[in-house]
């Protein structure tokens, strides 16, 4: 068994693939492997040559349905190592201890996870420290700041898990769908509720380059084209999958009124015009109402 495992979940990227698995194979640690669950239909001629002379520790596994939650889960059920390090194929690493700084917190029993620094590519600059208090800490989370400390969630660009606590709280959630919005949320709430911590590093930074083409095309995340409302359908989904999954009475409704603030009344939104809102507001009905069905479904699944 290695001791790291690094699952790179990839769809519809060639040139951010290449350099994030040139940064990984760069990797100083003298015991890891890398699996990339390649969900693309096809390649550049450049990927396929990278991928055909991956070195022995490195594995290129095919995935014919896109599906994020089920790549991070099929690269974990094939993986050998002890710890879990789960990169987004858009991310750049310019530190080659990026795995050690990852595995040196295993070495304390209460922390399950880790989440390293996530420099947006676009501004590299520090956030404020996130004030992470409460039963909805995780909607106050950046990942970009100095402050070494105790987190309510990770973020699926850069974090890692204790293999055995994946494996005993039943892997990734593969219910959230599409662009996927709060699996990791959702696994890090199971997590802490199993008793375990989650550690932000900002020492084990990677640089990312968010919204870049392919992957769950999250440039539509607070989007105003045309092409966004039917992003954000599953997302409102996704989101109240989860609420109706994890969160209480109070704090679904306080959930559900700062998603809608957010996403679909926020100023902009209102500016565009009553067509927009009303093409969001419809988003809104279908995600939740399919949302709502996944929940009733799961339940009567685990009865």
């Amino acid at each position: 068994m290695v001791a790291v495992s690094v699952i790179i979940p990839t769809y519809r990227r060639e040139a951010p693939l290449r350099r994030c698995l040139a940064d990984v194979l760069a990797q100083r640690h003298s015991a890891f492997e890398v699996l990339i669950v390649d969900q693309s239909p096809d390649h550049e001629t450049e990927t396929w040559a990278t991928l055909r002379a991956l070195p022995a520790h490195a594995h290129h596994i095919r995935l014919e349905q896109p599906s994020v939650t089920a790549a991070v889960n099929v690269g974990a059920r094939q993986s050998t190592g002890r710890l879990l390090l789960f990169l987004d194929d858009d991310i750049e690493i310019d530190d080659r201890d990026l795995l050690v700084r990852h595995a040196r917190h295993f070495e304390e029993p209460s922390i399950a996870g880790v989440v390293g620094r996530i420099v947006n590519a676009e501004r590299r600059a520090d956030l404020p420290r996130p004030a992470v208090g409460g039963s909805l800490g995780f909607l106050a989370m950046n990942f970009d700041h100095p402050y070494a400390m105790d987190v309510p969630t990770a973020a699926g660009a850069n974090m890692s898990f204790r293999r055995e606590v994946v494996e005993r709280l039943g892997f990734f959630d593969e219910r959230y769908t599409a662009n996927a919005f709060r699996w990791e949320t959702d696994f890090s709430l199971r997590v802490i509720r199993a008793g375990y911590r989650i550690r932000y590093d900002p020492d084990a930074r990677v640089v990312h380059h968010y919204g870049t083409p392919g992957g769950c095309d999250n440039g539509n995340l607070l989007g105003r084209t045309q092409t966004s409302h039917g992003w954000y359908e599953p997302f409102f989904r996704n989101n109240a999958y989860f609420a109706l999954k994890l969160l209480d009475g109070r704090d679904r409704a306080r959930f559900a009124w700062r998603l809608y603030r957010e996403h679909v009344m926020n100023r902009a939104f209102a500016a565009a015009g009553p067509g927009f809102l009303a093409r969001r507001h419809a988003a809104l009905a279908r995600g939740v109402a399919a949302g709502w069905r996944t929940w009733r479904q799961a339940r009567a699944e685990a009865r």
